[in-house]
C-alpha cells in the first residue's frame, strides 16, 4: 500500500503488515532504548480515531500536539474495502488505511490497550459499526461533520458507554455563561415567559445540541418557537444567541476581537458579563474530552431534543 494510501500519516512510521503490528511495536521501543532516547511517558490509554483519511490527518496532528503528557497510543484507521490493510506503526501510534468497516470492531479489540480506557473518536464512516465499537470504548465521543445518522443512533448507545459529541466541548463556555445568568433573580423569574430562541450559527448542528440542551433543561413545550439561521464567520460555532419573553431579553455574542463572549440581560434589571472564550482548537478540544471518563446526562438529554429541531 503507497505512502499516499496513507495521507501523509505517521511519515516517520514503519509499513507492516497487520499480524506483524505489536511485533514492530516492540522493536521500535527496543530500538529507542539502544538509542539511550528519553523514555517515553507510560501510556495511560487507547485512542481510536475513526474517519476519512483527510479528517484522520487532523486527528493526528492534534494528537500530535498533546503531545507525550497525553500519554496515549493512537490508533487511526480510514475505511475502505481492505479485510487485512498494511498498517504503519510508530512507537505509540498505528494507522490503517482502508480497512472494511465490518473488520473494524476486531482490529480496535486486537490493538487496543485492554488494562487501561479505550476511548473512541468517531470523525465519521459506516454508522452501523458504532454499536460494536461502543462495546469496545469506556469514552465515544463523536464527531462527524453530518452527525444526523449517528445522532439517530446515540440513544441506543447511552447505557454501553460514556457517549459525547466534540461540539458538546466546543459549546462549554457558551453553555457556562448562560447558566450563570441564571443565578440572577429577575432571570429565574422570568425563565418560564420565554418564547423564542434565535441563534446564529456556523455550524447548524452545533445550534441544534445548544437549543436542544436549553430545551431539555427548561422543559420548553412547543409553544418556544426555535429559529436556527446560518453564520458565515466559521471561528466559532455559534456567533450569537438570544432568549426573548414576557418582558425579559437575554442575548450572547461574540465580542469584536473574537476572543470574548459578552452575556446581556435586559428587562427589569439590566445586566452585562464578559468572559473569556478558550482556545478552540481540535487538539484543546479533544485534550479535554479525554480528562473525562463518566456519563453527560445533561448531554444525553441534549442530544435527544436536538434530534427534534430542524434547522
Amino acid at each position: 500500500m503507497s505512502a499516499q494510501t496513507f495521507g501523509g500519516l505517521l511519515p516517520g512510521g514503519r509499513d507492516v503488515n497487520f499480524s506483524e503490528i505489536e511485533v514492530t511495536l516492540a522493536r521500535l521501543v527496543r530500538d529507542g532504548r539502544r538509542r539511550k532516547r528519553p523514555p517515553a511517558r507510560a501510556l495511560t490509554a487507547t485512542v481510536v480515531v475513526v474517519g476519512k483519511s483527510e479528517r484522520l490527518a487532523a486527528a493526528a496532528d492534534a494528537l500530535e500536539q498533546l503531545g507525550e503528557a497525553a500519554g496515549v497510543r493512537a490508533i487511526l484507521i480510514s475505511e475502505g474495502g481492505h479485510a487485512s490493510p498494511i498498517a504503519r506503526v510508530t512507537e505509540n501510534a498505528i494507522a490503517i488505511a482502508g480497512l472494511s468497516p465490518k473488520y473494524l470492531n476486531n482490529a480496535v479489540a486486537a490493538l487496543r490497550l485492554s488494562s487501561l480506557p479505550a476511548a473512541v473518536w468517531w470523525r465519521g464512516g459506516a454508522v452501523d459499526a458504532l454499536d460494536d465499537l461502543a462495546d469496545l470504548a469506556d469514552r465515544f465521543i463523536l464527531d462527524a461533520e453530518q452527525p444526523d445518522e449517528a445522532w439517530a443512533r446515540a440513544p441506543g448507545l447511552f447505557e454501553r458507554t460514556a457517549l459525547t459529541d466534540l461540539r458538546w466541548a466546543a459549546l462549554t463556555r457558551w453553555r457556562a455563561a448562560l447558566a450563570h445568568l441564571f443565578d440572577m433573580p429577575q432571570v429565574r423569574a422570568g425563565a418560564p415567559s420565554i418564547r423564542a430562541l434565535h441563534i446564529e450559527a456556523a455550524d447548524k448542528p452545533s445550534a441544534r445540541l445548544f437549543a436542544g440542551w436549553l430545551r431539555s433543561s427548561l422543559k420548553w413545550t412547543s409553544a418556544v418557537a426555535i429559529d436556527i439561521q446560518s453564520s458565515s464567520n466559521a471561528s466559532t460555532p455559534l456567533e450569537c444567541v438570544t432568549l426573548e419573553g414576557g418582558g425579559l431579553s437575554i442575548a450572547l455574542d461574540i465580542k469584536e476581537s473574537r476572543t470574548c463572549l459578552e452575556a446581556v440581560v435586559k428587562g427589569v434589571m439590566a445586566s452585562a458579563r464578559v468572559v473569556p472564550l478558550p482556545e478552540g482548537t481540535l487538539a484543546a478540544l479533544i485534550g479535554e474530552e479525554l480528562g473525562v471518563r463518566t456519563r453527560d446526562l445533561a448531554f444525553e438529554r441534549a442530544l435527544v431534543a436536538a434530534r427534534e429541531i430542524s434547522a
